[in-house]
């Protein structure tokens, strides 16, 4: 399958499409020369691009139909990247389609703003950001906390974050794992911790903490309070 991509990203495509019809032509040209690849989505920019998402990633084929082309496309009259708002909005897709019941939620008096955090207990980083959430609540930030073990679901880390799920007060044992504690493990429950590891994935998701604001921006890594309200308040 990675071959078939490099394939894509470097060939040409012999048929010359008619202008109206480009978006039909480039996506039967790619099915003809690549019968396994499936094009989930294909939208025009402009008179000169086509963006086209195969398997979540995205492309752009000249509406000639002869090139089709990987990279960041930037709009230089506003200075916008065009694949960044496309990867906005399909992190968003991921994020919103995660139930709410699954997330742990902390929320202040008024939600302003919305942050969706993928975090891990056992993350030196994670427990460090953690304890900026009452200065995050105390500015209107909502926290809504995507609990999954980063190193996959074989290790004692995953198995805590299900403890910490699977107890009477879900929120007192995430304390606990914050701040070091280790926690008994009880009795199994259903729990969202693997299929958290899933949307981590899907997301493209490499390290902990990843901070997701409400418009698809991503916060890599570990920031201050004053740091996140910053980032939030860039448009």
């Amino acid at each position: 399958m990675k071959n078939i991509f490099l394939f894509l990203t470097l060939a040409l495509l012999v048929s010359c499409a008619k202008r109206d019809d480009a978006d039909i032509d480039i996506k039967k040209t790619i099915s003809n020369a690549y019968p396994d690849i499936a094009v989930d989505e294909i939208k025009k920019i402009d008179e000169n691009f086509h963006e086209i998402i195969i398997n979540n990633k995205i492309y752009y084929a000249t509406n000639d139909g002869k090139y089709l082309i990987i990279g960041n496309v930037i709009d230089l009259s506003t200075k916008e990247s065009i694949t960044e708002n496309t990867k906005m909005n399909q992190r968003l897709s991921i994020i919103e389609s995660i139930d709410m019941k699954n997330l742990m939620v902390f929320k202040p008096n008024k939600t302003n703003h919305i942050l969706t955090i993928f975090t891990d207990t056992s993350c030196p980083y994670c427990q460090k950001l953690h304890n900026e959430v009452p200065s995050l609540l105390e500015n209107n930030i909502e926290v809504r906390y995507v609990l999954f073990s980063r190193n996959g679901n074989d290790v004692d880390a995953y198995q805590q974050l299900v403890a910490a799920w699977c107890s009477d007060n879900k929120v007192e044992a995430l304390e606990d794992l914050f701040a070091g504690d280790i926690l008994e493990e009880g009795a199994m429950c259903e729990n969202p911790i693997s299929k958290n590891f899933e949307y981590a994935g899907s997301l493209s998701v490499e390290g902990t903490p990843t901070i997701f604001l409400e418009d698809g921006r991503i916060i890599p890594g570990y920031q201050n309070y004053k740091n996140i309200i910053a980032f939030i308040n860039q448009k």
